[in-house]
């Protein structure tokens, strides 16, 4: 998201107030003997921006709307005085130097491919929250944490795999779930993301080909809570429950961390999919996968562990230095689907959400909201389709 540079603005009440900033010049600066006003319109000037014409914006009172004039200046005095002449007017309200304003659109050069987070609004979700302080687990293949579109948005992780070691991604599955939910936006590269202003934490359980057990997943739950996430994403599964990842998970609920899981790729058959895990463990959000078109994906299990759906098909993000032989992918940036795919949206809403409400918001708040502010897609209410729905961060940050 580009946001326009601010400039000070002055109000007129009882009295002039004024912001300062850095811009003015020792011409500017008036002298010991200056009035009151001198001082508010040479601190209104030192707000104008390098490069852009000397315009001066006087709003005034009226009995409807307010009128807004402005006049450009071709000299700082001039300005200076033009900025006078307006707070000697007594239906001034304020007087500002112009300022730059534009879209609110990523600057990033992949974000038109991204239809996920234009589905779910993500430049108008981030105007309330992007997700800041909030560390969110990627419990997965690992992390690229050098990736340009993810350096300095990752904090420290664990490697289960290869412990002693940084929890790099030797598969491109990780790195993908990670930047779905945190990639950097506005740094003219690559793709945004969900939580633009949240924080990964790399737990590796999953090997170069993306295969893992569930007793190290369990361990690297219980290590996430410990070492501070907030949210949980597990973008794998299994068909067979186990204690350690069952207790694990039940662990991180009572620790007040929201745990979001995929809902399994076994499509959905006549006689339904198989029962997943650990989308299916109390408490856990199961997210299944949509199309562009806005349908379930075909390849999406169903059940009643799916809580909501997110866009998982087709979905554009960050991954390994090298091609991935395991997924298909070229370097840097990878185009994949799967409920993989779909679960860390629903985690990145998460954190936006946590981070408006602030830590000690309840993961059953959280969880609920979610549910509650989805787009019913389907049969009327909760199917086991697309549970309740595709979520809507914008309308769920209204709240």
């Amino acid at each position: 998201m580009q946001i326009g540079r601010a400039a000070g603005v002055v109000a007129l009440g009882a009295a002039l107030v004024a912001t300062t900033s850095s811009g003015a010049t020792a011409n500017d600066e008036p002298g010991p003997g200056a009035s009151a006003l001198d001082r508010t319109a040479t601190k209104i000037l030192a707000t104008a921006l390098p490069g852009r014409p000397l315009e001066v914006v006087t709003t005034t009172r009226t009995a409807g709307a307010p009128t807004i004039t402005t006049s450009v200046a071709t000299s700082r005095s001039g300005a200076l005085k033009q900025i006078l002449a307006g707070l000697r007017k007594p239906a001034t309200i304020g007087v500002d130097m112009a300022h730059e304003v534009s879209i609110d659109v990523s600057n990033d050069p992949l974000r038109p491919r991204q239809w996920g987070l234009t589905r779910l609004g993500a430049e108008t979700a981030w105007k309330t929250s992007t997700g800041r302080g909030v560390v969110v687990a990627v419990i997965d293949t690992g992390v690229r944490a050098g990736h340009p579109d993810l350096n300095g948005h990752i904090v420290a992780g664990y490697d289960f795999i290869s412990p002693g070691t940084l929890p790099s991604d030797e598969n491109g599955h990780g790195t993908h779930v990670a930047g779905v939910i945190a990639a950097l936006v506005n740094n003219h590269r690559g793709v945004a993301s969900v939580a633009p202003g949240s924080r990964i934490m790399p737990v590796r359980v999953l090997d170069s080909s993306g295969v893992g057990d569930s007793a190290t997943v369990g361990k690297a739950i219980i290590w996430a809570v410990q070492h501070g996430a907030k949210v949980i994403n597990l973008s794998l599964s299994s068909t067979r429950a186990d204690t350690a990842t069952k207790a694990a998970v039940a662990y991180a609920i009572s620790k007040n961390v929201v745990v979001v899981a995929a809902a399994g790729n076994r499509g959905c058959g006549l006689l339904g999919s198989p029962r997943t895990y650990p989308a299916a463990y109390p408490g856990v959000l199961g997210v299944a996968a949509i199309t562009s078109a806005g349908d379930v994906a075909s390849y999406s299990s169903c059940g009643d562990w799916v809580d909501v759906a997110a866009p998982g098909s087709g979905i554009l993000s960050t991954t390994t230095a090298k091609p991935s032989p395991t997924l298909g992918c070229p370097p840097d940036y990878c185009t994949l689907s799967g409920t993989s795919m779909a679960a860390p949206h629903v985690a990145g809403a998460a954190a936006l959400e946590i981070s408006k409400l602030g830590p000690g918001a309840s993961q059953a708040t959280i969880r609920g909201l979610i549910q509650a502010t989805a787009d019913d897609t389907g049969r009327a209410g909760y199917d086991t389709r697309s549970g309740y729905g595709v979520i809507n961060p914008r309308r769920m940050l209204s709240r």
